[in-house]
């Protein structure tokens, strides 16, 4: 079934990658500079890794000791945006191509990529790992019990909030009262409207018309809901997610959003204008408020943990992004790609490096009992923001974004402009997206 898949996805995705490799031009050729592996340990093996460039930013962090360690293994890094690297690695992979050995892979497309049967399985490498990854992060990664991707980052969701807003509508300031006093969506909800009254700034931001889904898409995450359940079928038509619809629609109705889809320049610079009071995404959404789009803002924001629908519910956190490493199965030099990202991914002061200096929460769990997590923020007011991450982790729900995901994110960016634009109900419009996505993904 899988395999049968894995072809239609290639088959649906080749032709537009062709054309983009007309337009950048596919690195076809073998690699440069290796002359057999190192096994002897004498002979310099080169690796090629295609990376995006804030990854590529944690890894440079790693770079002289691993050099240090593998004198032998020379490592050329080419960076694209990720977009682009999957086009890139769609071509690649279609013409049993031996470049790149490494790639990195985001988790909302690596299932996509592990089902057109083009990387490694590295089932007994990951082995000694598989106890000390975050559970969720294996699921994409896996196909028909073998695995094909080790972990990196998690993208656990958090609340960020403006300390100065929060005071103004007067609600707590301090985490654990705000944790305390917004415990449900609806509480959140409460607490916008006290924002929005006393303070004119929206509770959050995201586009009526371009939404990218994630306040929705985490909603359902730390639900247990999905575009589609554990047995495949599609059920974003479900009561379940509908409510959540109808939710979120509310809070654009009474006008507690701010128009820009999140992520965006119009997003950030309402964020640094002080237009919007909070943030719910994943933890490395610090750097974007601290770096990019609001620095001069130090100590005004806090970090607490996302609000839930129920307060009794399980589970209270959801998952944004992360990312991983994998190796191309048509590789020349496997074993020196896989002590490469073993090095990188598997080792903990590598990974701690990253956290402290690249903003890349680990999905290795040893790090979490590390003094590094303790670390206080400046930014945040001294908050040992970090822990909150984990507390997040730790009541995640164990969810895989799926192969269809990137299919069915489109298409719920459609159901709102549908909703907004044409005035229609959200039952009707997901009832078109579910059946738009079955048609498309020949599921039930």
């Amino acid at each position: 079934m899988h395999n049968k898949r894995g072809k239609m996805l290639l088959s649906m995705l080749f032709t537009a990658s062709m054309l983009l490799s007309a337009c950048s031009g596919s690195n076809t050729q073998s690699n440069s500079g290796s002359a057999g592996t190192d096994q002897g340990g004498e002979e310099k093996v080169k690796l090629v890794v295609w990376i995006w460039e804030q990854a590529k930013a944690g890894i440079d962090l790693n770079m002289d000791r691993f050099k240090e360690a593998y004198p032998n293994i020379e490592v050329e890094f080419q960076t694209m945006k990720s977009t682009d690297l999957y086009q890139k690695y769609l071509v690649s992979s279609n013409t049993d191509d031996a470049v790149p050995d490494v790639l990195a892979l985001e988790s909302t497309n690596l299932s996509q990529m592990v089902e057109i049967n083009s990387l490694l399985d590295i089932t007994e490498r990951v082995a000694p790992y598989k106890d000390n990854i975050v559970p969720y992060k294996w699921k994409d990664a896996t196909m028909d019990d073998k695995i094909y991707a080790m972990p990196w980052d998690s993208g656990p969701v958090v609340m960020f909030y403006r300390n100065d807003l929060f005071a103004k509508a007067g609600l707590p300031t301090d985490p654990d009262e705000v944790a305390a006093k917004i415990k449900t969506w609806d509480d959140y909800y409460q607490a916008a409207k006290l924002v929005k009254e006393k303070t004119g700034a929206f509770m959050y931001g995201d586009s009526k018309t371009n939404s990218s889904n994630r306040v929705f898409e985490s909603m359902m995450w730390q639900r247990g809901y999905w575009y589609f359940d554990e047995n495949g079928k599609v059920t974003v038509d479900s009561p379940e997610v509908k409510e959540i619809t109808d939710y979120l629609i509310k809070m654009q109705q009474e006008e507690l959003v701010y128009d820009a889809r999140a992520n965006s320049d119009p997003w950030g610079n309402a964020i640094g204008e002080g237009k919007i009071a909070s943030v719910v995404g994943g933890s490395w959404h610090d750097a974007i408020i601290e770096k990019q789009y609001s620095p001069q803002d130090s100590g005004k924001w806090s970090v607490t943990t996302m609000p839930k629908w129920s307060a009794d519910d399980k589970y209270g956190g959801a998952n944004q992004g992360g990312s991983n490493m994998a190796i191309n199965k048509n590789s020349k030099h496997p074993e020196e790609a896989w002590k490469f990202i073993e090095f990188m991914l598997g080792d903990k002061e590598s990974q701690t490096k990253m956290m402290l200096e690249a903003g890349l929460f680990p999905s290795l769990k040893t790090v979490y009992s590390d003094s590094a997590m303790d670390k206080q923020f400046d930014y945040f007011k001294g908050q040992p923001i970090l822990k909150v991450y984990a507390q997040s982790l730790e009541s995640t729900y164990p969810l895989a974004y799926t192969s269809d995901f990137p299919m069915a994110n489109k298409l719920m960016t459609d159901v709102w402009a549908k909703v907004f634009l044409n005035d229609a109900s959200s039952g009707d419009a997901l009832k078109t997206m579910a059946d738009e996505l079955r048609q498309k993904t020949k599921r039930e």
